[in-house]
């Protein structure tokens, strides 16, 4: 009685071992789940700040795989104060990043000329953005030849429906 049960052991484990290291198993249990791509091509409008003030911002963007392309435009939160915010936040120009994840890096390029109150000023800011569904957040630094640096600069974005 005793060799029959300890040969049916034999056998089970042996056939439990030869599954294990077959490489045609099939997996036990659920597969993880796949997280879906993120897609930010759409209007993005929101507020943002920097160290020459607030701005309304807003994002036009088409993406090609983690490609993001688009246009920026930047104005001032009350045009009509006289301060050099109320000039120099208005800007109309373009937008490039790539996508990994939920990450996304930032750049915009202000040209010099344009229907703009400071037509001979150039900016360029880059910096990075992390997207939350229908929301991003951004963070940027940058140049203007006619104002000097940017800094701490934070962007919120609510995309369009």
């Amino acid at each position: 009685m005793r060799s029959v049960a300890t040969a049916m052991m034999s056998t089970l484990v042996g056939a439990s071992m030869w599954s294990c290291g077959s490489s045609t198993s099939m997996p036990i249990g659920p597969s993880a789940p796949t997280t879906a791509a993120i897609n930010v091509s759409g209007t993005w409008s929101g507020t943002g700040s920097d160290s020459f003030g607030p701005e309304l911002v807003t994002w036009v963007l088409a993406q090609s795989g983690t490609s993001v392309s688009g246009t920026a435009e930047f104005n001032a939160v009350n045009p009509a104060d006289g301060s050099c915010g109320s000039c120099h936040k208005v800007k109309k120009g373009t937008f490039s990043g790539t996508l990994s994840g939920a990450s996304l890096s930032v750049t915009m390029k202000f040209a010099a000329g344009g229907d703009v109150p400071t037509p001979i000023c150039v900016v360029d800011l880059t910096g990075s953005a992390t997207v939350l569904d229908r929301r991003m957040m951004a963070s940027y630094t940058g140049t203007d030849t006619c104002e000097g640096f940017f800094a701490e600069g934070k962007i919120e974005l609510t995309r369009e429906p």
